[in-house]
């Protein structure tokens, strides 16, 4: 049996009862967080020309985008609900374990395409919170058995490429009613489509279609195997595939084949700021004395930051210090510290155009120095800050476990807030309750079409928008 085909079978065979309480509660919290990091980016560039472009086309109105309540196809909907959650750079991060350091991918990039799958095909919504788990966990097993992303982004790949869009392959197979041997053959035709050279990671909008592009070709692949299209099923393990073409053939297909016991949805960490993940340590740690203290950036005389060796890669001072726009600031450890102190937070409204350009932000860029520290090499995203004032007063903070790590991890009442505060700029507090309550009885739903419809913003109609 070919790994296409041992986990297209996983993916076939895997029931809602066999779920246990904590797991599916943990895909509410995933499925909440998501939803309002979507709603979150529903205004940005990427997603108005998006939709903009999907009125131009005379689609099936089969899945809903979030927000406008346009209709189009499950896969034009995917490609705006997928841009627009990744564009405020807010998603949750996967990890194999809660101890681990390996960074695995952003696995709830994945939620978008189910749910506009799962509207097309009236799924139920144990199905859908099946098909999330399934998500996750064969997500973080495709990464890890790769080297994770730091080894993927050392041989020039993206993290996201090659597994979300053989992943949604699959779920998309599944959601479609397709048996075992079609569910494979859109893996196989999927992964060879799948590939991202880490130069999209540069500083554009094509960077928010890193899994929407990958998820579209999953669903596509499935559409083509429910109707006899075959690919390639030895993809991963055979001569110039997967294995070999991403990893240079060192690729842990046995680790791949076997599924895990312990569940690593549970895994997930959830971001308290909207900022590359490997500097949230970093930045708590920054508000942190700046709150303590009462520092204010006019007193500031320097700011020196460290971490490890692998997030130090982020303190290019001639690439990263003075980004000219959003993509290039919210992976700029100078301009997220700079914002944290004039701000007390790294939010989405800290990457508007005019904070970009805050006389306050720009100051203190070159007054950010950063360095590795060896004492955080056995953490992930960990941060030490220290800020030395005009009066000669040094203050430090350490944070080897930034919130939302699966080892100092968010609660149920905290994410709820943060859905709040991003769903509350568009709805008011009786449509979000009604949100948050559908996602916490999202067992009983007999059609997920029933909560994708409570995403849509009062005063828009499709004839307004864009």
């Amino acid at each position: 049996m070919t790994v296409a085909e041992q986990l297209a079978r996983e993916t076939k065979e895997l029931q809602f009862r066999e779920l246990p309480p904590e797991v599916v509660h943990q895909v509410k919290r995933s499925l909440l967080d998501t939803l309002g990091v979507a709603l979150c980016g529903y205004p940005s560039e990427p997603s108005q020309i998006i939709q903009s472009m999907i009125k131009e086309m005379n689609e099936p109105p089969e899945s809903t985008v979030f927000g406008s309540g346009l209709k189009t196809s499950c896969l034009y909907a995917t490609l705006a609900n997928g841009a627009m959650l990744r564009y405020p750079d807010y998603s949750d991060r996967g990890f194999l374990t809660k101890e681990a350091l390996v960074f695995l991918g952003h696995h709830s990039n994945l939620i978008p395409p189910i749910l506009a799958v799962g509207e097309r095909q009236r799924s139920p919504g144990q199905e859908i919170i099946t098909a999330i788990v399934l998500a996750y966990e064969l997500s973080n097993r495709i990464y890890d058995s790769a080297g994770g992303s730091h080894n993927l982004r050392q041989r020039g790949w993206t993290t996201e490429t090659m597994g979300h869009a053989c992943i949604m392959g699959l779920l998309a197979g599944r959601l479609f009613g397709l048996d075992e041997k079609q569910m494979a053959n859109a893996l196989a035709i999927a992964a060879c489509f799948s590939l991202q050279p880490g130069v999209m990671l540069s500083p554009s909008a094509a960077r928010n279609m890193r899994t929407p592009f990958g998820a579209y070709g999953g669903i596509l692949s499935g559409l083509l195997a429910g109707k006899g299209f075959t690919g390639a099923l030895e993809v991963f393990e055979g001569r110039q595939g997967l294995a070999q073409v991403v990893t240079g053939g060192e690729m842990d297909l046995e680790k791949l084949k076997q599924p895990r016991k312990d569940w690593t949805i549970l895994s997930t960490w959830v971001k308290k700021f909207a900022a590359d993940g490997d500097m949230q340590g970093l930045l708590e740690a920054t508000v942190t004395l700046v709150e303590r203290h009462d520092i204010v950036p006019q007193e500031v005389a320097e700011v020196r930051i460290k971490t490890n060796s692998y997030n130090y890669r982020l303190a290019d001072p001639v690439k990263r210090r003075h980004p000219n726009n959003k993509y290039a600031a919210d992976h700029s450890l100078y301009y997220t510290t700079a914002v944290a102190i004039v701000d007390r937070a790294v939010g989405p409204e800290q990457f508007s155009e005019q904070k970009l350009w805050d006389p306050r932000v720009r100051e203190l860029l070159d007054k950010i120095f950063v360095e590795p520290d060896p004492s955080l090499e056995e953490f992930s995203s960990p941060g030490i800050a220290e800020i030395t004032t005009k009066k000669g007063e040094k203050y430090s903070c350490e944070i080897r476990h930034p919130k939302g790590h699966p080892m100092n991890p968010v609660t149920d009442t905290d994410l709820e807030e943060k859905f709040r505060s991003m769903a509350g700029k568009f709805m008011d507090e009786s449509q979000m309750s009604h949100i948050i309550d559908s996602i916490y009885n999202l067992e009983k739903l007999e059609d997920i079409g029933g909560l994708v419809k409570l995403l849509v913003i009062p005063e828009l109609t499709t004839s307004h928008y864009p």
